[in-house]
């Protein structure tokens, strides 16, 4: 493979990385805005509304639990205030419409505890891995690079500041995953036309560092 396909293919990697990194987040923000407002309706004086309210709200997000979008503090949030709404609709449960949201509240918990073992099913196996490939432990350094760039890029406008910030990590955390997301960025700016020169300094600089921390070590 030539110099310039392998630049193309790693650019592509990159901004793979970025696109999916930015399609969690946007994902993750849907789940807590969905919350919220299973929160709000839960505060408000259950009547009329709540059950209607309610309603919406599982037509709006059960594809969340079905698709696996949910971390098990999230289900457990959820059945907490779902467990609170049903036990004020059990006050007026007289109308058909409250016991129909009070069966899919019921339907809903079900769901949520198959859930969770399936979760805990799931997780087990990572526990009895003694050795991973170079691919498996590759894909594993992306996503924590990629729950880094989520955090780091909640509430900022530009990626030049999450790049500032992650270089700052790698400098004096010494942390390697934040080495390698200021890297995935660097180079994305530089494809995009950006002056990247004073980051690639400040890369090079954090890099020795972390050569210097671990040679001490």
């Amino acid at each position: 493979m030539s110099h310039p396909e392998s630049l193309k293919k790693l650019q592509h990697t990159l901004e793979s990385f970025l696109e999916r990194a930015v399609g969690q987040k946007e994902q993750r923000l849907a789940v807590l805005e969905g919350i919220n407002r299973l929160d709000d309706i839960a505060r408000n004086e259950l009547g009329d509304m709540t059950g209607e309210a309610v309603g919406e709200w599982f037509a709006r997000h059960n594809h969340q639990l079905e698709q696996g979008d949910l971390r098990p503090g999230d289900i457990d949030r959820i059945g907490h205030i779902l467990h609170e709404i049903k036990g004020g609709l059990n006050r007026n449960a007289g109308s058909p419409e409250v016991r129909k949201i009070a069966s899919e509240i019921n339907r809903w918990e079900g769901a949520a505890r198959r859930s969770r073992r399936s979760l805990t099913l799931k997780r087990g196996p990572e526990l009895k891995t003694a050795e991973d490939d170079s691919i498996s432990l590759f894909g594993k350094t992306l996503a924590r690079a990629s729950g880094m760039f989520l955090e780091m890029s909640a509430g900022r406008k530009h990626l030049l500041s999450v790049l500032d910030e992650s270089l700052k990590s790698a400098e004096i955390q010494k942390n390697r995953e934040t080495l390698l997301l200021s890297a995935f960025i660097i180079y994305y700016l530089k494809s995009g036309g950006y002056k990247v020169e004073p980051y690639v300094k400040r890369l090079k600089e954090a890099e020795r560092l972390q050569k210097e921390a671990s040679s001490y070590a």
